[in-house]
């Protein structure tokens, strides 16, 4: 069985993209923002940042135990969604797709989505820094660590690049961490005052 992640800053199409490569692939699909609300593994409702402080320990023994299930099940493929995966254990990972969005797409596609000024803010400055990656590097995995610009792209591209990349790992030196930097793109642009008082 193969574990992928699939991480990234809300926006970047990890919940869309998961669905429609379940479909095709007959992957299982944990989205751990539902895993949070469906079975109650939250500590406290965030309302000022519009979120749930997630019981971490809770959120990687429940995981853990559906990765058990699929193991008896002899699923092929497991899909691991969510901005915070980055607390699945390393040994419990077989390869991570960050999924990036420039940030003024993100600012678009945050606004759609309904989220507070605030909330839009700290995602788009966390993507700017490129947090969701840096998770993953410090966690010295020794694993493909790969990354997406989705800001561009069909959703049924995305997929397709992704199952390709999940099945046969075709194609995945295109894809290694290093090659987006929006820090220093909106630097060059002398823009960064835009995003950051």
């Amino acid at each position: 069985m193969k574990i992928v992640i699939i991480s990234g800053t809300p926006g970047t199409g990890k919940t869309t993209v998961s669905k429609e490569i379940s479909r095709k692939i007959k992957a299982k699909v944990i989205s751990l923002n539902d895993l949070v609300i469906q079975k109650d593994l939250f500590v406290k409702i965030d309302s000022n940042r519009e979120t749930f402080v997630i019981n971490e320990d809770r959120v990687i023994a429940y995981v853990l135990k559906l990765i058990e299930s699929y193991v008896s099940e002899k699923i092929d493929f497991v899909l691991i969604e969510g901005h915070f995966s980055d607390i699945i254990p390393s040994n419990f990972i077989d390869s991570v797709i960050v999924l990036r969005c420039h940030p003024d797409e993100l600012l678009r596609r945050l606004k759609k989505k309904g989220y507070n000024e605030r909330k839009i803010i700290e995602n788009i400055q966390s993507e700017i820094l490129g947090n969701c990656v840096n998770y993953f590097i410090n966690k010295n995995i020794n694993i493909p660590l790969l990354e997406i610009d989705t800001t561009n792209i069909t959703t049924k591209s995305l997929v397709s690049i992704m199952i390709e990349i999940i099945t046969e790992e075709k194609n995945i030196d295109q894809y290694y961490v290093g090659r987006i930097d929006w820090l220093e793109n909106l630097f060059h642009q002398n823009r960064l005052n835009e995003f950051f008082d």
